[in-house]
């Protein structure tokens, strides 16, 4: 399926503009370059599951930059010093491909579905019976949308795909408070149209294989994810939102987590980056100093799922990194000054776990463990009536089992990972922090940037260029936007909290410090063996 619209795929023009997307012309997409053919729901629902991990990890349209995994604090470099400074992040990240490709392939679904001249024809049924193919679709793209959103602010939503078939060409950004408030009617919307004893195909379904069940709770699920960041900015319309997806039912067992599975086409970026396995690897990636240290301290036994001991160039003298220990694992700084104090690491610093790197890798974009430790948070904020101890435990223990890691019975006993009402806040963003690892980056980035959990200190290389925080955004308005629409660029502009097209200015819902400082020398320095 994914080799098929992979071919597809390739005659569709690669450099449309967002303002210019034109479902009237989507059929192209599923058309033969020579003989056009009919635009398959089944083809169209596949081409769209495959922008899922763009927002696990970098991809080609962003450059080759995986700062979804570097900002929260997972990962960094130990070949180049390229994006470690942070010089890059002043560059526009191209969401476009996300609308043309993703959003507005589900978009033609509703629209096939609603429309009652096409909604019986094959093509369109095939993929299963109308109001599941709605309800995924509308469930998919309020993905999309709030990933986006989180990761530029105002963005098009009201007026999106205008472009021939209404003659705007230049649609408005909306807001973010607006954007919540539609994205959490639409899900709403779907969730009351999904049929469990109904039919969606599980061939074309890369995500949950046709299963509803898991569709009702992944939808219920991002209604909490969106509800809890309006924790500082609209605190009772979060809890109401937030208490109706509850009471809907999220995901409760690891089985329910949103999941990505690579294929030989799609390719797992981190093989492409790192792996051995491939020849071409340039990019080298290894863990951060700071998930290391804080798994370190909590003698956290997903270590040894999350990394390997034998560092990228090769394996480590067992007196010196005995592989039973926890302190036989180095990160590295993020932010170093210059290449030589990357490679200063060499001999010390571990790598990602191989089975990470696989080809054709499953990775988890939203798993159980974050959800549950959502509602761990409401619980403790009172937003739900419900144990945040429990919930907390439950979310720790469901991302033991997810890594397939042992011991977590004990792991709780210990104070540091303890939950305790005096500073349960601070112990489930923590335990969400280290369960979210290479999962989606995008939700771990926005934790920080809400809560300013954990504290971490940009690196000095960072700093010599005037950084003095991990991002907080990243622009999305290109050239093209300000050149032909330029109106609505400066009113999208205007809605940030810093009204500045830059990584400094803050989203609607972040009124956190942020600001930790730098890294000290000693942080810097490798230890010696």
């Amino acid at each position: 399926m994914k080799k098929l619209y992979s071919i597809l795929l390739s005659a569709v023009a690669a450099s449309l503009m967002l303002t210019a997307c034109d479902p009237s012309d989507f059929g192209d997409i599923n058309k033969d370059p020579n003989n056009p053919s009919t635009p398959f729901t089944t083809y169209i629902f596949t081409g769209a599951c495959t922008y899922v991990p763009y927002f696990v990890l970098g991809n080609a349209e962003n450059g080759y930059d995986p700062w979804q995994q570097e900002w929260p604090g997972y990962i960094s470099e130990s070949k180049n010093n390229q994006y470690g400074p942070l010089s890059t992040t002043e560059e526009y990240t191209n969401v476009g491909t996300i609308y043309l490709n993703a959003i507005r392939n589900l978009d033609q679904i509703i629209k096939l579905n609603e429309d009652e001249a096409t909604k019986d024809e094959s093509y369109v049924r095939i993929l299963g019976d109308t109001n599941n193919q709605i309800a995924v679709a509308k469930t998919l793209s309020a993905f999309f949308y709030m990933s986006v959103t989180d990761i530029v602010g105002p963005i098009v939503l009201s007026e999106v795909f205008q472009g021939k078939s209404d003659d705007n060409w230049t649609p408005v950004y909306d807001s973010q408070e607006f954007v919540y408030e539609q994205l959490d009617q639409i899900l709403k919307d779907a969730y009351s149209q999904f049929d469990e004893d109904g039919v969606f195909d599980s061939a074309a379904d890369d995500l949950y294989k046709g299963d509803i069940a898991k569709w009702k709770k992944f939808n219920a699920s991002l209604r909490m994810l969106l509800a809890i960041k309006l924790s500082d900015v609209a605190p009772e319309l979060g809890k109401a939102r937030f208490a109706a997806a509850y009471a809907d039912g999220g995901m409760e067992t690891v089985a329910d987590g949103f999941y990505y599975t690579y294929d030989d086409l799609t390719w797992n970026r981190l093989y492409y980056w790192v792996s051995p396995d491939y020849s071409g690897a340039g990019f080298n990636a290894v863990p951060n100093m700071f998930i290391v240290e804080a798994m370190k301290e909590r003698e956290d036994n997903r270590m040894w799922s999350y990394f390997d001991i034998e560092g990228y160039r090769g394996e480590r003298p067992e007196k010196f990194f005995p592989r039973d220990k926890y302190t036989s694992f180095y990160g590295v700084p993020f932010g170093l000054k210059n290449l030589d104090a990357v490679n200063a690491w060499t001999n010390c610093c571990a790598s990602i776990n191989s089975k990470l790197l696989a080809m054709e890798a499953t990775i988890p974009v939203i798993p159980t463990a974050r959800v549950l430790l959502t509602q761990a948070e409401a619980a403790f904020r009172g937003w739900i009536s419900a144990d945040a101890k429990a919930l907390d435990e439950a979310g720790v223990a469901a991302s033991f089992e997810q890594w397939g890691a042992k011991g977590v019975e004990e792991y709780l006993l210990k104070d540091i990972n303890a939950y305790s009402d005096a500073d349960g806040l601070e112990k489930i963003a923590i335990q969400r922090w280290i369960a979210s690892y290479m999962s989606d980056g995008v939700e771990a980035w926005a934790d920080w940037r809400r809560l300013d959990i954990p504290k971490m200190p940009v690196g000095p290389g960072a700093y010599d260029n005037g950084k003095t925080h991990y991002p907080y955004r990243l622009r999305f308005y290109t050239d093209y936007d300000v050149a032909y629409n330029y109106d609505n660029y400066i009113k999208a502009v205007a809605l940030l909290n810093g009204g500045v097209d830059d990584c400094n200015s803050r989203l609607w819902w972040d009124v956190a410090d942020n600001e930790e400082g730098v890294l000290t020398t000693e942080q810097c320095t490798p230890p010696k063996f």
